[in-house]
């Protein structure tokens, strides 16, 4: 963002803050604590922050874990969609906007509160901060421990501290819950299994999702490979032969016009190439929605049950599968 676009967003929020909350008042105001985010900066907001935006789909499933809807003013551009997130159809239309990272689209919410991640652009943050309007910056969750730190933080935001426990005492109790169902399975029998894309395979060492089919007891077939980190790079397909994987998790959510399900599993099925890997030869081929290959929230644990359902359905033949064949 250029010096000229900086300047005309800190005076056009300035001058909504002055007819908000009297922007520029200076001293410190009543009413008003200060915390640290996760990416330890101070962030000076309101005691009970009631105008809240969450401008991640992550943080959006953290928010509505935490407070009562009607704090929440803006929810990520993805909310609703539930093949990448959890926040429901009725959730975000009951909140009402949905928001990019467009700093003048979040300033005209008059938010006291803004919930953001790493994954956001730095540009959007500092305009916002620039501003006046509180910004938490929470991290990008790479296990389980991390996901636990995220989610107290966000509780700690909208100071609903005894709630974020009450959310990881209960996410601990569903992880121990399948940990006892899953723990029939030695580890020299886990199944491998590996996660797709349209673009390709989702392979990456140290990532959540990586985690949650180990906890799983799950074999990430794309594990043993390095992709950088910080990167969103994928995996080639040509590589399946190598991994030779027994379960493939197939995607769902269309980013780009064209992607089919049903065709690109067919083509997977059709390649010469694959007809030796057991998934492909045992048409094992899972559909398994986004939202459990990216999950960033408190549903680590439907993540981590859902892989166990699409790998193991036999431990599950009295229950509803979450992936579906």
């Amino acid at each position: 963002m250029n010096l000229f676009l900086k300047k005309f967003f800190l005076l056009f929020s300035c001058l909504l803050m002055v007819m908000v909350s009297g922007c520029g008042s200076g001293g410190k105001a009543e009413g008003t604590r200060v915390i640290t985010d996760d990416l330890g900066r101070e962030v000076r907001l309101s005691l009970h922050p009631s105008r809240i935006i969450s401008l991640t789909y992550g943080t959006d499933e953290i928010l509505l874990g935490l407070v009562d809807i009607s704090r929440v003013k803006g929810l990520s551009r993805y909310a609703g969609n539930g093949d990448i997130t959890f926040t429901t159809k009725e959730q975000a239309e009951k909140v009402g906007n949905k928001v990019d990272t467009n700093p003048e689209t979040i300033l005209a919410l008059k938010p006291d509160l803004v919930i953001a991640s790493t994954s956001v652009p730095s540009d959007t943050l500092e305009v916002l901060k620039h501003s006046g309007i509180p910004v938490y910056t929470s991290l990008i969750a790479s296990n389980w421990e991390e996901m636990e730190i995220k989610v107290r933080g966000v509780a700690k935001a909208v100071n609903e501290e005894k709630a974020g426990e009450a959310m990881v005492s209960e996410m601990n109790r569903k992880r121990q819950v399948l940990d006892e169902k899953l723990s029939v399975i030695p580890k020299e029998k886990e199944r491998t299994a590996l996660a797709l894309s349209f673009r390709g395979i989702l392979g990456k060492k140290g990532t959540l999702f990586s985690e949650i089919l180990s906890m799983a007891h799950v074999k990430d077939g794309a594990a043993v490979y390095d992709v950088p980190k910080g990167t969103n790079a994928y995996l080639s397909n040509e590589i399946l032969p190598e991994i030779n994987p027994d379960i493939l998790l197939m995607p769902v959510w269309k980013v780009k016009e064209g992607d089919n399900e049903n065709e690109f599993a067919g083509e997977l099925m059709e390649n010469p190439a694959f007809q030796d890997v057991k998934a492909v030869k045992n048409h094992e081929l899972v559909r398994f929605p986004e939202k459990y290959k990216y999950v960033m929230s408190q549903h680590i644990t439907d993540a981590m049950e859902a892989a166990a359902k699409a790998v193991y359905p036999e431990l599950f033949e009295d229950s509803v599968s979450s992936g579906g064949k």
